[in-house]
């Protein structure tokens, strides 16, 4: 086996968006003197830089939704996935090929692929790291991502105000009483508004949890129908179809066709290269000290 390394593998647009909102809500759009809009660049470099510094990997690369949401596996198998999903701000639109040019000067890969989510792209490379025996460390918004939990992959949740929540299997289990296998399927019960995951409906999060912590899993909540209250049968059984494809649409991939070098994420980068980028853009004294 290859030396251990650890690699932190961010989730581009939790990033992203999550950069563009702090700055938005504090009442000002960064832009250079030929009016191009950085604010979320500008954003996500220094959360990027953060979270280096926190983590200390070896190797970095970013996941990316790169597609319109109706090209994405999970609307070919229900119409109404992410459908409440509205257009991006304007002064948002040009910052998406921005972005990956600050992480390209810093030789971090932009990974994505065409029908596949962020989440999808992590959960494959992941998996494919911690096979090789290395740590992951994965930092998104997304508590999707808990399912991907193991000995060697830990996930960082975003929370406002530059914090984060720190989880493995054994502070999932603690926080929440269930471990990552068990994510999905309590996802399965109580849906997700934001991603119009439909979930049975009248089942929220605390009775989800309760239901998978008491039964281990949906198939044995299933095979155990008679121990419900007649009232929570009936529920479940109506809705048995809708509950399985929740789950369908709530697992994260982890064999997307994705291409991924551990060696071209190799924490390194050309100062001159990201200095030239960042005077391009520029960036204050504050960010340009960093990489100097």
């Amino acid at each position: 086996m290859n030396h251990p390394e650890k690699v932190l593998l961010i989730d581009g647009m939790s990033f992203l968006f999550r950069a563009f909102y702090a700055s938005a809500w504090a009442g000002g759009y960064r832009q250079t003197s030929q009016g191009v809009y950085t604010n979320a660049v500008y954003g996500f470099t220094k959360m990027m830089l953060d979270y280096i510094d926190l983590v200390r990997p070896t190797h970095v690369a970013v996941g990316w939704d790169v597609a319109a949401r109706e090209t994405l596996i999970r609307c070919q198998w229900y119409e109404g996935y992410k459908s409440n999903r509205v257009a991006p701000p304007e002064e948002l639109v040009p910052q998406f090929d921005l972005v990956k040019e600050v992480t390209d000067a810093f030789s971090v890969p932009n990974l994505g692929i065409p029908g596949y989510e962020g989440d999808d792209i992590l959960g494959t490379v992941s998996t494919r790291l911690q096979a090789e025996g290395h740590q992951v460390v994965i930092a998104t918004g997304d508590y999707d991502s808990l399912q991907l939990l193991s000995e060697q992959v830990s996930v960082k949740i975003l929370k406002n105000g530059g914090k984060h929540e720190h989880y493995t299997p054994a502070s999932l289990l603690a926080v929440r009483g269930i471990n990552p296998e068990q994510v999905v399927d309590v996802k399965a019960l109580m849906g997700d508004a934001s991603d119009c995951i439909p979930g049975c409906p009248g089942i929220g999060e605390k009775t989800a949890v309760k239901l998978i912590a008491a039964h281990g899993s949906l198939d044995g909540l299933y095979a155990n129908l008679d121990a419900c209250t007649p009232k929570m049968r009936a529920k479940l059984e109506e809705h048995r179809e809708q509950v399985y494809l929740s789950k369908k649409l709530a697992t994260i991939f982890r064999d997307a066709p994705i291409d991924f070098s551990l060696e071209a994420a190799k924490w390194e980068y050309d100062r001159e290269r990201v200095q030239e980028k960042f005077a391009e853009l520029e960036f204050g004294r504050t960010l340009v000290s960093r990489v100097s």
